[in-house]
């Protein structure tokens, strides 16, 4: 899709978020190879197949980093006039190059060897890499503590997160009870330190980059940083009953393997959102370096959660700041961060969330319901997008002079129509399902899929609203919109993968997801942008 890599602010996130991804499943390939696998005695042919996933993640790290650094160089030389020597010789480039041989290596070793060490020193090298580009490495302060924490935060999310992934496709296929419980039980220790390495060390490195509490909540570094930290939270959550449930269980019967395996698969897509959330922070200046001018305050926070009474009046068309050409929007979103607005086109927007709140709360109270008459509320949601598409970008078609497609262009209208498109999906498959009109078994995950795609791709969404403060205000009410839609998503998808027999915990989850609904309605009903 041409538009999108046009966007290669977006692209590039994305990309480094699948970097993370993919880094955390290639090393805690190593993780669970020599701490879990081979201690227990598993079959050559099943450990055989792990290496095969270990490699090729190693090798998709590999690609993933080329054409990440393909983008950032474009990006460079199009629009900061660097040329192609000065781009080969700065060090994004050369780190980027390391860690690019360094997967590859990794890669060549996993899939031709059985040897543990080789693998292990390339993991190295790709770890220095890959923490040389972090904030860590252009801090002037305490560079080298920072450094190490931030390797510690890369290992510990790998012999967790990157691990669990090969523990649930050995849960998948091994017959052998016995070494299933001994496997999960060596899991479960080696990712209680993976979990006290990551927590302590992004401890650490919260407290060195948003400088105080302040800095927690009044800039869009803290605020994306504390919408990372309550996901992480999720994640713990899930991943404290799975250890309980591996201390405490007697056997390996069928209902608690099934249980493990359908926490953990939620516990990796959460896992994926908070590195989406991760690769957000590293384009965001450090809370620490932020003019106080561009710092929310105690009281504008308090004052902006106040709750006030949503106004459904509309500015005219003609009242909005006139639109510029198409160009100049392009042009302004990648090097200024979009267009200024005033006072009418806040009122605006203000007025297109408070519709989108009242939609959305009145599906989530209908979906509490659990009533046969209320099933068709995900129908509100297909009027949702197409009130998206019609008022969300009032300088594009149909009401200003952009046309449709070429406005794709501008990375704020992409993103929304992106979302009109994720809602207008899942809307149409939810409302077929919940009615019996589509049969195809599948299409019942894609209600909770979407909702999490939606709350992922809010992580990275920036508004330019206004000198100072106004973005931070808007960050304020996103975050926690994000957070709740990715919740959405999570809860729905575990209690369809939950059985009958497992009632307690779908309870929980069938309860949650539509409060969820609720919260999210309540928020954009008292959104504001000041």
């Amino acid at each position: 899709m041409i538009w999108f890599v046009r966007d290669l602010d977006l692209l590039n996130l994305l990309l480094r978020a699948f970097s993370f991804a993919l880094e955390a499943v290639a090393f805690g390939a190593l993780f669970f190879w020599g701490v879990v696998a081979r201690p227990v005695g598993l079959d050559p042919t099943a450990e055989a197949r792990l290496r095969r996933v270990g490699a090729r993640s190693a090798l998709a790290l590999a690609l993933t980093e080329v054409v990440l650094l393909a983008t950032t160089s474009a990006e460079l030389m199009g629009s900061g006039g660097m040329g192609l020597r000065e781009v080969a010789s700065a060090g994004y480039f050369i780190s980027g190059c390391v860690f690019a041989v360094a997967a590859l290596a990794m890669f060549a070793v996993v899939r031709i060897s059985r040897r543990l060490a080789p693998a292990i020193a390339a993991a190295v090298i790709a770890l220095g890499a890959s923490v040389s580009l972090s904030h860590a490495a252009s801090r002037m302060d305490h560079r080298a503590l920072l450094l190490a924490l931030t390797a510690a935060h890369h290992l510990g999310m790998a012999a967790w997160i990157g691990a669990l992934l090969f523990l649930l496709l050995v849960l998948r296929t091994e017959p052998e009870p016995e070494i299933a419980r001994a496997m999960a039980r060596r899991f479960s220790r080696m990712a209680v330190t993976g979990v006290a390495l990551l927590v302590g060390a992004g401890a650490g490195l919260s407290w060195f980059y948003a400088g105080s509490w302040r800095g927690m909540w009044g800039t869009s570094y803290g605020l994306l940083l504390s919408a990372k930290i309550v996901l992480t939270m999720m994640i713990l959550a899930l991943g404290a009953a799975n250890y309980l449930a591996i201390r405490q269980a007697g056997d390996t019967g069928s209902l608690f393997l099934r249980r493990l395996r359908r926490f953990g698969e939620v516990e990796l897509a959460v896992a994926f959102t908070v590195l989406v959330a991760a690769a957000s922070l590293t384009a965001q200046t450090p809370s620490v370096d932020e003019m106080p001018e561009n710092t929310l305050t105690t009281h504008g926070v308090l004052q902006r959660l106040e709750w006030r009474l949503p106004s459904f009046r509309t500015p005219s068309y003609a009242q909005l700041t006139p639109a510029t050409p198409l160009s100049v929007a392009v042009r302004e979103a990648t090097f200024t961060g979009g267009s200024k607005s005033d006072a009418n086109d806040r009122a605006w927007s203000e007025y297109n969330h408070h519709w989108a709140g009242l939609v959305v709360l009145a599906a989530g109270l209908l979906a509490l319901t659990g009533r046969r008459w209320a099933q068709h509320w995900p129908l509100l949601f297909l009027a949702l997008a197409v009130f998206i598409v019609l008022r969300a970008d009032p300088e594009c078609w149909p009401l200003g002079p952009r046309p449709f497609w070429a406005s794709f262009t501008a990375p704020d209208v992409l993103e929304h129509r992106v979302f009109a498109l994720l809602i207008a999906a899942f809307a149409l498959f939810e409302w077929g399902v919940r009615t019996g009109r589509l049969g195809w078994a599948p299409a019942r995950y894609v209600f909770p899929a979407l909702c999490a795609a939606g709350g992922a791709l809010l992580l990275t969404h920036t508004h330019a609203l206004g000198e100072g403060t106004d973005e931070v205000f808007a960050e304020l009410s996103h975050m926690p919109m994000a957070v709740l839609g990715a919740t959405v998503g999570w809860a729905r998808w575990l209690e369809l993968r939950l059985s009958e027999k497992e009632c307690r915990a779908r309870r929980v989850a069938r309860w949650v997801w539509p409060v969820c609904l609720v919260l999210l309605g309540l928020l954009l009903l008292n959104y504001r942008e000041t």
